[in-house]
């Protein structure tokens, strides 16, 4: 059988490899999986190489499973011995078969991320020397993994954190031995372990004559020595990857084991595949011009081979403020949904999930369906849910809503007392509400009834103030300053920074408020109508097949691609950004890899001014922008301008409000 059908030349020649290490630049759209399949599916059914010797290591078990069905789709059975899984999965393999040489039990136990934090929290109740609010549990733990993947073990200042982590360290691998209890990173070093030992590192080593690593630029330091350890005899190591694409350096990925593998590794043959069956010849000239910028890569340039109707420039359009943009990109893929393109082959990109809320008011007010990845919705936010339930309860309150802020902030109302308005409720055939509303009268309970009121009084003072105040939104804001809610955001969060960020989520949904009756009479009616777009939420069934709009970060996006791109915030300070991009190569490509998403249609967008620390200030295009030669973009100061078409459909709508005929 064939494995080589429809490859071009450079997949067939990376498929025809056999033996020695091998690197695949493989650029985005490139088809590299099929190299993959090809490769390890010829191997197999050539018998150069057993099926069960014949090692893939992927980043998710998603693509170990699409791996391996592809090849087994041809080898049959042949095909399902090939060992494929994470590096992870590899570790607790191995793990399983020699980890009683190393003093683990035959039944040990897996713990993941929010298992490690437990036991930190618990070791941190014997820490006296600081104050143990002030740690973040979770940045210990990294702390923690970044000291075992080094080999440190000593604080190198005086830092807290690096005292902190001093002491804890050896307590948490002696708690995890204790306790029979592997983590996320003894999955990969304690393997190492075994692969350093004389005596047992053979016989790994020979389990397998030949190994594959797909999204090798996204290896660690950890995961570089293991592979090297592993391969030490036979060499046979082929990895795949694009160092354009490397944008996990935040998390411990290092870009310079795909920049250095041919250095590394003697003899290595490179294999580039440069022909992108994606994306539209103008997308490609932008992308290749944007990561051309970059100083430390491998030299690739990128070339359209897809089939397109036609070829459309990518577009960038600037606007005054946050609120004009995110109206007219949810108008702009309403548009796009009425013209026949289904939601689910448009994506809204940006740089952090902070910048979804604006964008997700205005998807539901056009009642436009969307799911969020790689990050939480505004509206599942539990502030934002707090600030809905609030609002709700002011004007049309129900049980549920009301029951989640009948002790928000907490006011000394506790189970009992619901017991108590329930069997009121159940006893007078009532609505939970309207039981609370007669104990709040009762004079048996005074303290508790007395809080109870204060809650409807607060409830009235929000309606109050939303009706009659010049900015709804803001009034809104200040009732919940008033009752403590931000400082109960703060008390609730590990930092006091949280907090405030919490809080500007409140500030936020009070805009939203504001902007709602900015063009509209405020009435009951119209907070309804309100309150309907705001609710307005995704079930969560994975079940449910219907198109939706993806809105995800940049990092989120990668190995996805869609007809229609829409990247936002495409400003200094957003992307690259200020605080969370310390790396401009790194979020250079992470621009990079937004732009190869797009098939057909590339929309960039940005903002003169933004809020910053509560007053608004000027913003600059991002420097990714006007680094750029000229000629790869049209630039709209505006939106988009109206054809004829668009004209005369803006008149007949403008006649109809008014009640005329058309012309």
């Amino acid at each position: 059988m064939s494995f080589l059908k429809n490859l071009n030349p450079e997949q067939v020649e990376a498929a025809l490899h056999n033996e020695g290490p091998m690197l695949i630049l493989a650029g985005a759209g490139s088809g590299k999986t099929t190299v993959l399949v090809a490769r390890a599916g010829r191997m197999v059914d050539e018998k150069i190489v057993r099926a069960d010797s014949l090692c893939v290591l992927t980043f998710t078990n998603k693509a170990a499973r699409e791996l391996k069905h592809r090849v087994g789709a041809k080898l049959g059975r042949a095909g399902d011995k090939i060992w494929a899984g994470t590096f992870h999965s590899f570790g607790l393999m191995l793990l399983k078969e020699y980890g009683h040489t190393l003093g683990l039990p035959k039944r040990f136990s897996v713990v993941d991320q929010r298992d490690a934090e437990d036991i930190i929290k618990e070791l941190m109740a014997d820490l006296k020397h600081h104050e143990k609010k002030s740690f973040d549990t979770e940045t210990l733990l990294q702390r923690i993994s970044s000291w075992r993947e080094t080999g440190q073990r000593a604080a190198k200042s005086e830092d807290a954190y690096e005292e902190a982590t001093e002491w804890l360290l050896p307590r948490y691998e002696s708690r995890l031995q204790k306790l029979a209890l592997v983590d996320f990173d003894g999955l990969l070093l304690e393997p190492i372990k075994l692969l350093e030992n004389p005596e047992i590192a053979p016989q790994v080593q020979g389990m397998f004559s030949q190994v594959m690593v797909d999204e090798f630029q996204d290896t660690n330091p950890v995961q570089m020595k293991l592979l090297k350890k592993l391969t030490k005899e036979h060499k046979n190591l082929t990895v795949v990857g694009d160092d354009d694409q490397a944008i996990y350096g935040w998390r411990g990925a290092c870009v310079s084991n795909i920049l250095e593998f041919p250095k590394t590794f003697k003899g290595c043959k490179v294999v580039r595949l440069e022909r992108n069956y994606r994306c539209a010849p103008p997308i490609l000239n932008l992308a290749n011009a944007v990561i051309l910028k970059n100083t430390t890569r491998h030299d690739k340039v990128l070339k359209a081979c897809g089939t397109f109707l036609e070829e459309k420039m990518p577009e960038l359009f600037v606007f005054e403020a946050e609120t004009d943009e995110a109206e007219w990109v949810a108008q702009e893929i309403e548009t796009a949904r009425r013209d026949g393109v289904p939601l689910d082959d448009m994506a809204l990109l940006y740089r952090s999930n902070g910048q979804s809320g604006w964008f997700e008011a205005e998807l539901r007010r056009l009642n436009i369906d969307y799911k969020v990845s790689g990050g939480t919705s505004f509206f599942d936010r539990r502030e934002v849910r707090d600030c809905l339930a609030f609002l709700r309860c002011a004007f049309r309150p129900h049980d549920v809503a009301f029951r989640r802020i009948l002790n928000l902030p907490p006011r000394g109302i506790g189970e009992k007392t619901y017991e108590k308005i329930q069997a009121i409720a159940d006893e007078s055939h009532m609505s939970f509400v309207d039981a609370a509303r007669s104990f709040s009268k009762m004079e048996g309970d005074p303290k508790t009834s007395s809080a109870v009121n204060q809650l409807f009084e607060f409830l009235a003072a929000i309606n109050a103030a939303v009706m009659t105040k010049d900015k709804p939104g803001e009034a809104f804001a200040d009732e919940l300053l008033r009752i403590g809610y931000k400082d109960h955001l703060r008390t609730i969060s590990a930092e006091a920074a949280s907090g405030d960020k919490r809080w500007k989520a409140v500030d936020i949904f009070g805009t939203f408020l504001n902007r709602h009756f900015s063009t509209r009479e405020r009435t009951p009616k119209m907070l309804a109508q309100f309150l309907e777009y705001m609710e307005l939420r995704d079930d969560g069934d994975d079940r449910d097949k219907t198109p939706k709009v993806s809105l995800m970060t940049l990092h989120a996006c990668k190995g996805l691609e869609f007809g229609h791109v829409y990247l936002v915030g495409v400003e200094e300070d957003l992307l690259p950004h200020k605080t969370l991009g310390s790396d401009v190569q790194e979020e250079r490509r992470l621009f990079y890899v937004g732009v190869t998403r797009a098939k057909r249609k590339l929309v960039l967008t940005r903002v003169k001014s933004r809020p910053r620390h509560g007053r608004r200030i000027q913003v600059v295009p991002s420097r990714f922008l006007t680094e750029l030669p000229p000629g790869l973009i049209e630039v709209h100061e505006s939106g988009r301008p109206l054809g004829e078409e668009g004209r005369q459909a803006l008149l007949k709508s403008l006649y109809e409000k008014l009640n005329f005929n058309t012309p």
